[in-house]
């Protein structure tokens, strides 16, 4: 298993499991802390052979409780440490190590005042298993797909962004309306150690290809577009994880916004 722990500038890491290529990055941006954390784990699942199976959880805390930092750190070691303690099929595997992580920050929360209550988290785990992907998110924090030239968003956004794009949809409010909303990146659902509001869980896997590429990201990425991300994939296709997710970070400090947040961006290419 290997974890990166929240650093004041840069970070990055990067590997091979099998065939499965590897690697993320982080930046602080504008902000004081790094309040994201992020674990790769890989290795034998209960029983299972070591093959082609890989772990990612991406955790971004809440800057607007005490302990945001810590509160990553916290929920996706949590996780971790139980999607490796139980052998049950991928998909409980998940919920199981997701309600671990949020009984484990209720707890400390209550033991450790003084790290604020309630600490507060996102969330967003995916597991490749033999071309296959499971995943289960909390919060905003995306899990893109890009295949054969296009860019798509996979899991749920549990802010309020949704609910305002469907305002715009039928046409209670303008799209600028909504877009500077005061109350659009409020969230829906987190892991607060309390129970949880909404959970994405798909019922079965998505089938991967060869080619592939999984995104998993705190949501410091949206400082690009969507079509801007798309294109830069487009152009890394033949190129590593660790180079598409060295380019997205450059890309989002070339930017130089004022109020950027934190970023990390968790890349996994399919063979």
């Amino acid at each position: 298993m290997s974890e990166t722990h929240p650093e004041p500038t840069s970070t990055a890491e990067s590997g091979f499991v099998q065939e499965h290529d590897f690697a993320a990055r982080q930046y602080r941006g504008r902000r004081d802390n790094q309040e994201d954390y992020y674990a790769f784990a890989d290795g034998a699942v209960g029983q299972e052979e070591p093959l082609q199976r890989l772990l990612l959880a991406v955790g971004d805390g809440l800057g607007a409780h005490a302990g945001g930092s810590v509160a990553s750190y916290i929920a996706v070691n949590a996780f971790v440490r139980a999607f490796y303690e139980n052998d049950l099929p991928p998909s409980w595997r998940l919920r199981v190590s997701l309600d671990a992580a949020n009984d484990t920050l209720g707890y400390l929360s209550h033991k450790l005042p003084a790290l604020g209550t309630p600490m507060g988290t996102t969330l967003v785990a995916t597991f490749v298993s033999l071309q296959e992907l499971y995943w289960i998110s909390v919060g905003d924090s995306p899990l893109f797909l890009y295949r054969e030239g296009k860019l798509e968003r996979l899991n749920e956004d549990h802010s309020l962004t949704p609910l305002l794009d469907q305002r715009v949809a039928i046409g209670e409010m303008t799209p600028e309306e909504a877009e500077h909303h005061p109350d659009r990146h409020t969230l829906q659902s987190a892991l607060l150690g309390s129970p949880i509001a909404m959970v994405d869980l798909p019922s079965h896997p998505l089938k991967l290809q060869s080619g592939d590429v999984i995104i998993a990201a705190s949501d410091g990425i949206f400082t690009l577009g969507e079509q801007q991300l798309e294109e830069m994939l487009s152009f890394g296709r033949h190129t590593t994880a660790d180079k598409i997710a060295e380019a997205i970070i450059f890309a989002i400090r070339r930017i130089n916004y004022d109020r950027q947040d934190n970023v990390t961006i968790g890349v996994v290419k399919i063979p």
